[in-house]
């Protein structure tokens, strides 16, 4: 219903807010692994930087995104 769509709306918003707010890195990383799926040592090659490096970034990138959608 109404509410429902409301609420994504919502959940849309702030997840934008959070993409928004994640360093250039971190949303280079982000779309190259989750929109051109590529892997991490791919992503890590082409951004000159240790794989380690790029699954850091990934994982605080998920966190900072999961904590602005459960807070809202």
């Amino acid at each position: 219903g109404l509410q429902d769509a409301m609420l994504q709306e919502e959940t849309k918003r702030e997840l934008v807010a959070a993409v928004n707010a994640l360093t250039d890195m971190e949303k280079d990383i982000l779309i190259r692994r989750y929109y051109y799926e590529q892997k991490p040592r791919d992503i890590a090659r082409a951004l000159d930087m240790p794989r380690k490096q790029v699954e850091n970034h990934l994982y605080r990138s998920k966190q900072k995104l999961r904590k602005a959608i459960t807070l809202g």
